[in-house]
């Protein structure tokens, strides 16, 4: 459908400029500053913009658009500036170093297209044929007057820091560093009356419960109450030779760090939740059902004719009868902190080799939650649920404990992980190639993702997402001088070979099997002719086979009992599935399962990639190189994105994998 056809076109402007002063022999001035201006135009180009996005059930089985341009006329644009002064001086055996580094960026997108055009779901394509849309959504409107507006997004945040740093030549064979540094991080804030940071605040009340229950959200200038600052940061290393020969070397050190939430991290929480712009939707049946039409234009909002949407905020800043989800942060958030520790020592075996058995670690504190979920900008968990909401009022549409709010995705600094790792290395550096070998064991625990309940999210402590306990890697490259030492014909046919490549293999990342369904209630009375289910006259009293929502407080999220934490091993089982589903068992009704997460290991990886070159000396200044690059080169399945929800019929089974076995050819001419 050429009419459908569209761009996606990203543009970058940067631009640096550094001057260095020399004072006098032993005062350095450097100063560095930078811009860069980032922008994409996505869904631009297109001949139709008349057509709304146009999705149907048994077409796109992924739930993607089947008609349309989707996301139209998206542009995003950011501007970064950044500058930064280090003043270098020494005296006698010591090295100071005085900094200061600024930085201000903003976000804007002008989204104007995108959420003005309409979005329809259908059943299937008779109902498409019939123009009987079961969904439209995708429309921005201002929930306080109902009108329907065009999203235009302007916000930017600064941040600066300050430090000193002293290296120390304490001994001949001896070196201390020391350092300490102070951030501030900044306050992120909207630069349009269009741009509306409403954030969600907690009430009055003795629990959280309650707290949730008499929260509000309310419009602010600034994303929180007060800039993140006052962070005080220091450091210390060390460097010691303990035979003063070269042949041992102890390195260490320890560090504080104070983790920078970017400026996205903070205000993306904000979009769409009123009482900023909201995304409604509309379902037939309703007494506002979709109003599928065409468009007249292709500049927004293109000519559509929207449904009614009712205006009005309740006091404590929802929208009256819209349950729509909110975005939230906590208003005092403070920075995610690190300790982080090392010492390793290195000894030279021969005049070529020397090998390194290293320790380091961290503790982290003050992570804010489902903060490293891989891809995320927009952090929290959603806060406003009720265990047996759905059973309580027996009904399939959640209460929770707000009623003001649909879901409410809180981020605050309630987490905490811990890093260790040992590792070995042996490196060489020959007279015609290097080799180097390490073997890392490692163990990364936290409780930072989003689990079941969003209440004491410490009985979750476990593996990382992205722990790997094995990792082994080896890189090399030999070259071969030739016959005749390279000269002469044959010198020349035979010389400039050379053989490089690199193996790594590692453990699989660790996952949690889970159930991704909704509730699916089995009723009271399951005769023919019963009442509703569920319903006051029939309530539910368990739950079907592959029902999900254990718990029933509307979040499909939940993990089952664990009988079990067997999996079949070897790499081929990732085809049918690794994990037996006999390891689960549905809890009671009403409840969340026992199962612990990150327990199961995914597919590990093991891949060679090699090189073979061949280096021709045009003329004294000019090479020519060819090279056979095989990526893969034992063609080792390496199995990827593997089914975590159990009731599917590849649950346990990888769906995708990396790269099979190929190779390339290419040359490079160097001068």
């Amino acid at each position: 459908m050429p009419d459908f056809s569209a761009l996606n076109n990203t543009w970058q402007v940067a631009g640096q400029a550094a001057w260095t002063h020399t004072f006098s022999s032993n005062t350095l001035n450097e100063v560095t500053a930078g811009q860069s201006r980032v922008e994409g135009v996505l869904g631009s180009g297109a001949k139709d913009y008349t057509v709304p996005s146009i999705s149907v059930n048994g077409i796109n089985a992924d739930g993607g658009q089947a008609y349309g341009v989707g996301f139209a006329q998206g542009d995003f644009i950011q501007h970064n500036w950044h500058w930064r002064d280090v003043l270098t001086h020494v005296k006698g055996a010591h090295t100071l170093k005085f900094g200061y580094e600024g930085w201000y960026g903003d976000d804007v997108e002008p989204f104007q297209g995108p959420w003005s055009q309409p979005k329809f779901a259908f059943d299937n394509l008779l109902k498409l044929a019939q123009d009987a849309p079961t969904n439209e959504s995708g429309i921005m409107y201002n929930p306080q007057t109902g009108t329907q507006q065009l999203w235009n997004w302007d916000a930017a945040a600064r941040t600066f820091g300050l430090f000193v740093e002293d290296t120390w030549k304490a001994r001949k064979n001896l070196t201390l560093t020391l350092g300490l540094r102070y951030d501030d991080s900044g306050n992120p804030w909207s630069k349009s009356d269009a741009t509306v940071f409403g954030n969600f605040y907690y009430g009055t009340g003795t629990s959280k419960q309650e707290q949730i229950a008499n929260g509000y959200a309310k419009p602010t200038k600034n994303a929180l109450l007060h800039s993140v600052d006052n962070l005080w940061s220091p450091r210390a290393g060390f460097a010691w030779d303990p035979t003063g020969n070269g042949d041992w070397v102890v390195r260490g050190g320890w560090g504080l760090y104070a983790n920078w939430l970017t400026s996205a991290n903070v205000q993306e929480e904000f979009r769409g939740s009123p009482p900023g712009l909201v995304l409604a939707s509309f379902t037939t049946g309703t007494s506002t059902p979709p109003i599928f039409q065409l468009g007249t234009s292709n500049k927004p909002p293109f000519g559509f004719t929207f449904p009614t949407f009712q205006g009005g905020l309740d006091t404590k800043g929802g929208k009256v009868g819209g349950n729509f989800a909110i975005g939230a942060i906590n208003p005092l958030l403070k920075s995610p902190w690190a300790d982080i520790w090392s010492l390793s020592v290195q000894r030279r075996l021969t005049r070529d080799l020397a090998a390194t058995v290293g320790y380091s670690g961290s503790h982290s504190w003050n992570i804010v939650g489902n903060g490293n979920s891989i891809g995320n900008v927009s952090y929290g968990v959603d806060i406003n649920v009720v265990p047996g909401d759905l059973i309580a009022h027996e009904s399939l549409v959640r209460t929770g404990l707000n009623t003001s709010f649909g879901s409410i995705a809180y981020a605050d600094n309630d987490r905490y992980g811990n890093y260790h790792a040992i590792y070995f290395d042996v490196r060489g550096r020959f007279s015609r190639g290097f080799i180097d070998a390490s073997y890392t064991r490692s163990s990364s625990k936290d409780d930072g993702l989003a689990y079941p309940t969003p209440d004491n999210p410490g009985q979750y402590y476990g593996p990382s997402v992205f722990d790997v306990p094995n990792r082994v890697s080896l890189s090399w490259n030999y070259s071969i001088s030739g016959l005749n030492h390279g000269k002469g014909a044959s010198g020349r046919v035979t010389g400039g070979w050379g053989l490089s490549g690199t193996t790594v293999f590692q453990s699989g990342y660790p996952f949690t099997a889970a159930n991704f369904n909704g509730f699916a209630p089995i009723c009271e009375d399951t005769s023919t002719g019963a009442p509703a289910c569920p319903s006051p006259a029939n309530p539910a009293v368990g739950l079907q086979s592959y029902s999900g929502d254990y718990n029933a407080d509307g979040n499909n999220l939940d993990y089952p009992d664990a009988t079990s934490y067997k999996q079949l091993s070897g790499n081929k089982a990732w085809l049918a599935g690794a994990v037996p589903k006999s390891n689960f068992a549905i809890p009671a009704f009403g409840q969340e399962g026992n199962e612990k997460p990150m327990q199961f290991r995914g597919p590990n990886f093991f891949e060679t990639n090699t090189n073979i070159y061949k280096d021709t000396p045009i003329t004294e200044r000019i090479n020519f190189q060819i090279r056979f690059e095989f990526f893969n080169l034992f063609n080792r399945a390496n199995y990827a994105n593997v089914d975590t929800n159990i009731p599917d019929g590849s649950f346990g089974a990888a769906t995708g994998s990396h790269e099979p076995r190929f190779w390339q050819l290419g040359g490079k001419l160097s001068f």
